[in-house]
């Protein structure tokens, strides 16, 4: 029998809370007419959840468990765990119990209507305002730059068909952006309430300097989305800061130098100047490259008239639940 559904559960020193962790998943899911697979993902943890889940995925069939050497974060350890599902729909979910395996079937329903890609939207949200607060205005930025409008990124409870998910390559903090890339493709996508409880153990593995990584993937995100076919328009667009600045302190170096405004030190402006000048026309070069690499690829494509798009959305949803 085919796999329909793989729940992904990346986990990183989670020994506290993962042996309820699979309890409650396999509960949830002991209402399946169809085969499922759970796929663990021990994220390099230093504790004993490796050691948690070999002694659980030898009792259980529907059990999987995946090892990362290192600790690689969120991103790399749920692309394995995606990487290695064999299920039509994938369903990702945390770890650490603040999201609920019984909103599973809700997202297979919205799956099953028709929609690609599922996710949940933790309305009420049982976390401290210290994060509440920047994942809103990350989540705001998100939805108001890539013209794909969800009110929580940051919930890992979604539900993909494979064929949207699996195509995607991410890295840094992009697994919150999977929706925003696979809209590019023509995916359908929606959001769906879903339960969030407190942490019931352990403590949250993410520190303030997410939130740097999270800006730096906002800003990698919008230049796939807006500007992967046409990378020169893009790259220009961040050059122009750089070439403001390079004149303002040409001028500012210009007028120092002759009406002696700073004894002699122009020269900090020119250099200032230059440097900026060169951070422009290095994003020029990238721009460049990336049209060579872009129509260098059209050209490839051109070449395969057997390669036709596949529709994603006019595959049907099957009835998992009894």
């Amino acid at each position: 029998m085919s796999i329909y559904l793989s729940i992904v559960i990346p986990l990183y020193n989670e020994e506290e809370s993962v042996s309820d962790l699979i309890d409650s998943v396999l509960s949830a899911c002991c209402r399946f007419d169809q085969d499922y697979e759970i796929i663990l993902v021990d994220d390099g943890s230093e504790d004993k959840t490796w050691e948690l889940i070999e002694v659980a995925a030898q009792s259980c069939r529907h059990l999987t468990g995946i090892k990362l050497s290192t600790n690689c974060g969120q991103t790399s350890a749920m692309v394995a765990g995606i990487t290695y599902s064999s299920g039509e729909i994938i369903v990702t979910m945390d770890g650490d119990l603040q999201n609920d395996p019984n909103d599973v079937p809700k997202l297979l329903s919205k799956i099953e209507e028709g929609y690609d890609i599922v996710s949940g939207w933790r309305r009420d949200r049982k976390d401290h305002f210290s994060r509440v607060l920047p994942s809103k205005v990350a989540n705001w930025i998100i939805s108001r730059t890539t013209g794909v409008k969800l009110h929580d990124y940051g919930c890992s409870l979604k539900a993909y068909r494979s064929e949207c998910i699996k195509t995607i390559e991410a890295y840094g903090e992009m697994h919150r952006f999977f929706p925003a890339l696979a809209s590019m493709t023509g995916a359908k996508v929606t959001e769906l309430p879903v339960n969030h409880y407190p942490r019931r153990s352990g403590v949250s593995k993410y520190g303030f300097e997410r939130i740097f990584k999270v800006l730096a993937d906002i800003l990698s995100i919008n230049l796939i989305i807006r500007f992967s076919s046409m990378p020169l328009k893009g790259f220009s667009i961040l050059a122009i800061p750089f070439f403001l600045i390079t004149f303002f302190f040409l001028f500012a170096g210009g007028c120092s130098s002759v009406l002696d405004w700073t004894s002699g030190k122009s020269s900090f402006f020119v250099f200032t100047g230059f440097l900026s000048f060169m951070a422009s026309v290095h994003l020029l070069v990238l721009g460049i490259l990336g049209e060579l690499v872009v129509n260098t690829s059209d050209l490839s494509f051109t070449e395969m008239p057997e390669v036709t798009k596949k529709n994603l959305n006019g595959s049907t949803g099957k009835n998992l639940w009894n």
